[in-house]
């Protein structure tokens, strides 16, 4: 029994002493870590930024394509509009120029009846930083029964928007409304559906 004590109390004798962190391995540690947060940092912001922006664009879309689809869906002779509205009111009306400010989707007559036309859908502002413009300034987008644009107050060949924040130009969008109500978002960012580089105001 004695001889097994021994033995016993010989290895934990000879056991290695428990090791900590030195304080060179610990810096080094630290700088490592801060090296990567600096680069992971900025492409995190970048992801959020380029997420944060196609949702804005697809949110147009989205109201363009709803409101080309009710016109056509309700047979509404006057057609139902997109405009630039900052959702105020009860209900919300077309009252400002600005798109960034936001939009709705507000059909010419009640498709549910007597009364005042209500929107469909209702897009708030975008967030600071960020414009929305229609090149030739024209800030209601109008879909006849036949899925057609109406007449613009600026008459153009399309419609033309562009998505641009911050960033600048070269991470500008583009999407474009042509005369028979088709909705195209170009695919390259900063550049138009011709591959033109886009600008920003």
């Amino acid at each position: 029994m004695s001889s097994l004590c021994s033995a016993r109390l010989a290895r934990f004798k000879h056991r290695s002493p428990l090791r900590g962190f030195t304080l060179i391995e610990l810096l080094v540690t630290v700088v490592v870590l801060s090296i990567l947060l600096g680069l992971a940092v900025p492409a995190f912001r970048s992801f959020i930024q380029n997420d944060q922006q196609w949702t804005q664009q697809n949110n147009l879309v989205l109201a363009l394509n709803a409101a080309r689809s009710e016109a056509i869906k309700e047979d509404i002779v006057g057609g139902v509009s997109v405009c630039a509205s900052t959702g105020a009111g009860a209900p919300p009306t077309c009252d400002t120029a600005n798109w960034a400010q936001g939009w709705i989707v507000l059909p010419s007559v009640n498709p549910f009846g007597a009364g005042a036309p209500k929107p469909l859908q209702v897009v708030g502002a975008l967030p600071a930083g960020t414009t929305l413009t229609e090149f030739a300034g024209n800030s209601t987008v109008t879909f006849l029964s036949n899925g057609a644009l109406g007449a613009l107050a600026t008459p153009e060949a399309t419609v033309r928007f562009r998505l641009c924040d911050s960033r600048g130009a070269a991470f500008a969008r583009y999407l474009q409304v042509t005369l028979m109500g088709r909705v195209v978002a170009s695919p390259t960012v900063g550049r138009d559906l011709t591959g033109a580089a886009l600008t920003c105001p």
